[in-house]
């Protein structure tokens, strides 16, 4: 088997060198506007987010936009994908070829290092070519969120913008989808006449359910259903038995897998960490561990009913998987089991606002989602018919989130 040297990669990626742009997805995410709007800042772009939600496709059609749209010279753009085991100094080498071999470094240059998390030590390799670069434009992505951006923020503090990338929201799903819903979509937003919404309702309710099950990953769209469970069970596989591998020390991987499916069957549910090590027979200390790395790679999410640090630790939690496989074999009806999946929907729409969010419960009584900052809160409904929710929190707004109501946009 014929294995490429370093000079062979690095020309075999760089496919706009040679033919002026990458071919690539016409659709663009939400979040490109926003990442778009930065590129002539100096500050380096660190895109995040889980597996297969399209990083790798966003930087390069920040490339191809660079070349069509400002009309920046293809060999001063750099593009490279690391892999897994690849060695520190690989970047330098990276690096300096391009540098030496390619680029005008009398004019600005922009270099784009896709799943750098694999590189131990990029940190400050990063810093180096950052500071001591006058015109040089860095784009970083990888698959690691909270830990990968902290450090960063520890290396490279006040060098960056941060932006995560999530699984597909409804209305992206709905464009990429080439629905003829979508205009339906724009419309129920500003619709008053309540007969009118609740058709509209009704008709894009179905799109949401199929939206829920097989909609939230971009390559997917036109799968059908039996080859898109196929793809998403894959992607868990691939996270939870060769990316978690390859980030961090794992000793137990079967505990791995079981606390995930265990969320998985228990989507939004209250975790007690002693109760789940005495069922997994382990410590404490392993699936607090593995939470924490769970939540790290976007897989899940934790929200604690405290914004206060120390307290967290002694503090109830609830867990929800990412929406994107809240479905995929749900221990529930398939009622119950989608009323879970919106409120991972409804979450991962609000952190991806960063907001801090948090849960209130009182003996029975709960709302879903509070924003301690704004006074909001959010209880969350997926069925025809529900008692209003009463103000059960002092100083805050309880909004309702139902398809039977009026949809936030800012939301969906």
């Amino acid at each position: 088997m014929y294995i490429m040297n370093l000079e062979e990669k690095i020309i075999f990626q760089n496919k706009h060198w040679g033919e002026g742009k990458f071919d690539t997805f016409a659709f663009k995410r939400d979040i490109y506007a926003k990442i778009w709007r930065d590129i002539d800042t100096k500050l380096i772009g660190l895109i995040t987010g889980p597996r297969r939600v399209g990083k790798s496709v966003i930087i390069k059609q920040l490339i191809n936009d660079l070349i069509l749209s400002k009309s920046v010279e293809p060999r001063q753009i750099l593009f490279f994908e690391f892999s897994p085991k690849q060695k520190p100094e690989i970047i330098w080498d990276v690096f300096k070829y391009f540098i030496k071999e390619v680029s005008n470094v009398k004019i600005p240059i922009y270099i784009f290092l896709d799943e750098i998390q694999y590189i131990d030590g990029y940190e400050s390799t990063v810093k180096e070519i950052y500071d001591n670069s006058k015109d040089c434009k860095i784009f970083l992505t990888g698959s690691l969120s909270l830990t990968y951006k902290n450090k960063m923020e520890e290396s490279l503090g006040g060098r960056f913008f941060s932006y995560e990338l999530l699984p597909l929201k409804f209305s992206e799903y709905l464009q990429l989808s080439n629905s003829k819903n979508y205009n339906l979509y724009k419309k129920v937003q500003s619709e008053i006449d309540k007969f009118k919404r609740q058709n509209s309702l009704m008709i894009l309710n179905s799109d949401f359910r199929n939206f829920l099950e097989f909609g939230r990953f971009p390559e997917i769209i036109s799968f059908s259903k039996e080859q898109a469970k196929a793809y998403i069970a894959n992607v868990i596989t691939q996270s939870l038995n060769q990316d978690v591998f390859s980030y961090f020390d794992i000793q137990k991987p079967q505990i791995m897998n079981a606390l995930f499916s265990y969320f998985q069957q228990n989507n939004g549910s209250f975790v007690s960490i002693n109760k789940l090590a005495k069922d997994l027979g382990t410590s404490n200390q392993t699936v607090t561990l593995y939470i924490n790395i769970l939540e790290t790679m976007s897989l899940i999410y934790v929200i604690y009913n405290t914004t206060n640090s120390i307290k967290k630790g002694q503090s109830s939690k609830k867990i929800y998987v990412s929406s994107a496989f809240g479905l995929l074999e749900p221990k529930y009806d398939i009622q119950t089991a989608s009323g879970f999946a919106v409120e991972s929907y409804v979450l991962e729409r609000l952190l991806e606002r960063e907001e801090t969010v948090t849960f209130w419960r009182k003996r029975e009584k709960e709302i879903d989602f509070l924003l301690p900052k704004k006074k909001i809160g959010y209880e969350v409904k997926f069925r025809s018919s529900f008692p209003e929710t009463k103000q059960l929190v002092k100083n805050f707004q309880i909004e309702t989130i139902s398809l039977d109501k009026k949809i936030p946009a800012c939301l969906f």
